[in-house]
């Protein structure tokens, strides 16, 4: 059964290229995430024509402070990729010019002139009720909440608007993440690292060590690597239905 991993900064690694043919070789399906448009357009002539690793274009809620989006970079590389990622909202403890940034920012990026045949890794520490309503508004179908950690009554509501969830490792070893990992149903569930920032057993987690993460989940979730490898695979036949 090939494994995946929908959220991962393979940029964030100290050797990039080494990491991102370790997926290759190894067959793993991983959704490369990006901070910048600017960082998606640097990386695209090493990583674009990967087959298991998919470059996605972001624009990181935490890099707005910094860093204004540049909105017609973003309209020209969007037209390269299918992958939408890592972007999302952030603004706690942030002035009022950043919170209207970012929503502003996000609103573009799902705006339906985008969103049509796309998947997004979406960022959405405390702000989990405002990105589900511009989901929503912005009519996007295809939607991952990258380490959801907010309200299980949001989490209900991001399932029955037909948006999936990636867990990683770190959430088996929190209360709270582990209740998340409960409440996902099989058929929303997907599997991430957030490499290299979440840790396996506090080492990085490179792909060599998947077989043995997987074995992990599988011992509270027996089906897991069926489950996570199906709801991908649907998720990039339903992507191609609604270009």
């Amino acid at each position: 059964m090939p494994l995946i991993d929908t959220h991962v900064h393979i940029d964030f690694y100290p050797d990039p290229e080494k990491i991102a043919w370790q997926y290759e070789n190894l067959g793993i399906y991983a959704m490369f995430v990006t901070n910048l448009p600017e960082l998606f357009e640097k990386h695209y002539k090493s990583f674009g024509g990967f087959k298991y690793v998919r470059l996605c274009l972001g624009y990181h809620p935490q890099v707005s402070s910094e860093y204004v989006l540049n909105e017609t970079l973003f309209q020209k590389l969007v037209l390269k990729t299918r992958y939408i990622g890592e972007v999302g909202l952030d603004y706690q403890n942030e002035h009022a010019d950043i919170k209207n940034r970012q929503i502003k920012s996000f609103e573009f990026i799902t705006s339906p002139l985008f969103n049509k045949g796309r998947i997004y890794s979406i960022h959405s520490k405390h702000t989990e009720d405002m990105i589900l309503e511009i989901l929503i508004q912005n009519k996007v179908k295809h939607a991952i909440f990258h380490w959801y950690s907010g309200k299980l009554s949001t989490l209900e509501r991001i399932v029955d608007n037909g948006y999936y969830l990636s867990i990683n490792p770190k959430m088996l070893k929190s209360k709270h993440g582990q209740k998340i990992i409960e409440r996902v149903p099989l058929n929303r569930m997907l599997f991430e690292t957030d490499g290299p920032f979440a840790r396996y057993n506090k080492q990085l987690i490179y792909p060599s060590s998947f077989s043995e993460i997987y074995s992990e989940f599988e011992k509270s979730i027996p089906t897991f690597s069926e489950t996570v490898f199906k709801n991908f695979k649907r998720l990039l036949i339903e992507k191609d239905l609604f270009k």
